[in-house]
């Protein structure tokens, strides 16, 4: 093999490194970028539902349940569809030409990077129907354990009712616990158990090109 071939060779071994950590290193988009939105989306989407209340009307297990859901809903519906994917990844326009180009617009594949190829991929898995379902699943999981901690917490009070002044001081207290070490958290437990949860990344990673 000649030099300049070698060199050639190594060269884009090393793009496609770079890549690699480029496409690992977006994994921190939402800590690092996306998180302000998202809090900023779910406030307003709880003023929305709560609009309205009293800190004295009372809830119990079913109407709590009934309007977490509800702001949940409300929060999936902001904006366009799939707007909660700015939150995961970042926006780029050249992602979306790629996500839309044909086979036969060679001025714009002819330079594609792996990089770039990764993110239109993920954000493809992340805008399918498929990945849609299992957010809903997640959350309603999620939603579940949730309301039945609470209810532990409560002693018992939540299944016969209190006032949303005393309520909102319980939500403060389980918050932390939904952001929880990953290895330990119960909640993100729960959704990989979840039998359709483990289909559809089974299928994911069965239809990967071996790296």
């Amino acid at each position: 093999m000649e030099f300049s071939s070698w060199v050639n060779k190594e060269n884009a071994d090393m793009i496609d490194r770079d890549d690699e950590q480029k496409f690992l290193a977006s994994a921190d988009f939402l800590s690092n970028y996306g998180l302000p939105a998202l809090m900023s989306d779910m406030q307003a989407a709880a003023t929305e539902i709560l609009k309205g209340k009293q800190l004295k009307d009372f809830f119990n297990s079913t109407v709590l349940h009934e309007t977490i859901r509800q702001i949940l809903d409300r929060f999936m519906n902001i904006g366009s569809p799939h707007h909660w994917v700015s939150y995961i990844m970042p926006e780029d326009a050249r992602f979306d030409r790629l996500a839309t180009a044909s086979s036969s617009d060679s001025k714009i594949l002819s330079d594609v990077t792996k990089f770039e190829e990764l993110m239109v991929e993920t954000g493809a898995v992340l805008t399918s129907a498929e990945f849609g379902s299992v957010v809903d699943i997640s959350l309603k999981a999620v939603l579940d354990a949730l309301v039945e901690d609470m209810g532990t917490q409560s002693g018992g009070s939540l299944a016969s009712g209190m006032p949303l002044a005393k309520l909102l001081s319980l939500v403060t207290q389980m918050g932390p616990l939904l952001l929880y070490e990953p290895s330990k958290n119960r909640f993100i437990q729960i959704i990989q158990s979840d039998p359709e949860v483990e289909i559809f990344f089974s299928l994911l990673y069965a239809n990967m090109p071996p790296s």
